[in-house]
């Protein structure tokens, strides 16, 4: 009696450990998706919101966590899904739907990984700024790549490797796009693209105009303040609104302890400062970056209201 060819163990839980795998990575992008969605304009903390309020976080005006997101929902589907159809008693569907979701699953990999690799080298060389959340991410690309490869006996290694290629291809292409897409746009973005200078920030590129000034001034007749930390990237955007001149009269309460001018951080405790920037407006705190027309109609300034930069600030 011929003795039955024991299959590998990794050929018999390699979809589950895929799937599993990118129920982490929804996790994980679905968490950034949401701070960049409902948390944007307000920092909380360094790392990520660095990362997130970069130019390369976005396509368009989708953020690229949210890309990420879909893809690796698309992986746990592929994954999951031939076990929706009962092998027994239809065979061929199952099978058929085993093999494409095997090709899909390779190539999701491929894809994933290539761009992981373009973002990792972002936040290595580009904006110099460490994501935890992020680089879990690339592992898990990685990961999902690498069952994708050991966890199924190919059939035609040549073809997967053509495959492969191209998807890989494709996505350096995407990347490419994306990353020139990106650095064009900072011309025209609030927003910083690299890391801040340690206990300094970013320096304020933009230049005001008449409005921005007097807004400035009646702001400080107002004892309307701003709570900040020379780190957080929705600071710089709030700065860059006012432009560098404007931004030298604007009361500002810095709550980094390690920054080098005048830290305030047990200031901003005793406020509450939660979220950065904060706004003090007649005893009144809120949160987050804001255009300048709204700061003068929250402050009920009167005055010249041709503000430069408003237009560039789309959240």
């Amino acid at each position: 009696m011929m003795k039955r060819r024991q299959v590998p163990w990794i050929y018999q839980y390699s979809r589950l450990l895929i799937g599993s795998i990118a129920i982490l990575g929804i996790c994980v992008t679905a968490y950034l998706t949401w701070v960049k969605l409902i948390n944007n304009g307000a920092c909380g903390t360094e790392g990520c919101q660095i990362v997130l309020a970069s130019p390369f976080a976005n396509v368009g005006n989708f953020p690229l966590t949210g890309l990420g997101l879909v893809s690796y929902v698309i992986v746990a589907v592929m994954a999951f899904a031939p076990t929706l159809i009962d092998p027994k008693s239809n065979k061929a569907a199952h099978n058929q739907l085993n093999n494409l979701t095997w090709l899909g699953l390779f190539l999701a990999g491929v894809g994933m990984a290539v761009f992981s690799g373009y973002l990792m080298y972002l936040l290595a060389f580009v904006i110099k700024a460490a994501c935890p959340f992020c680089i879990a991410s690339a592992i898990f690309t990685l990961a999902i790549l690498g069952l994708t490869i050991i966890g199924r006996d190919w059939d035609d290694i040549g073809q997967l490797i053509f495959s492969g290629t191209a998807a890989g291809l494709g996505a350096i292409i995407v990347s490419l796009i994306l990353y020139n897409t990106a650095v064009g746009g900072e011309i025209n973005s609030l927003s910083p693209i690299t890391a801040p200078e340690p206990g300094i920030g970013w320096e304020i590129k933009s230049t005001s105009g008449t409005a921005e000034i007097e807004l400035a001034k009646y702001l400080a007749s107002k004892d309307v303040k701003m709570y900040s930390a020379y780190w957080c990237p929705h600071c710089y955007e709030q700065k860059q609104l006012f432009g560098k001149q404007a931004w030298e009269q604007v009361p500002n309460v810095e709550c980094a302890a390690d920054a080098k001018k005048n830290p305030q951080p047990q200031v901003c405790t005793q406020a509450g400062i939660k979220g950065f920037p904060t706004w003090s407006i007649n005893g009144k705190l809120d949160t987050g970056v804001k255009k300048l027309a709204k700061l003068a109609e929250l402050t009920g300034y009167k005055g010249d209201t041709a503000f430069k930069y408003d237009r560039l600030f789309t959240r």
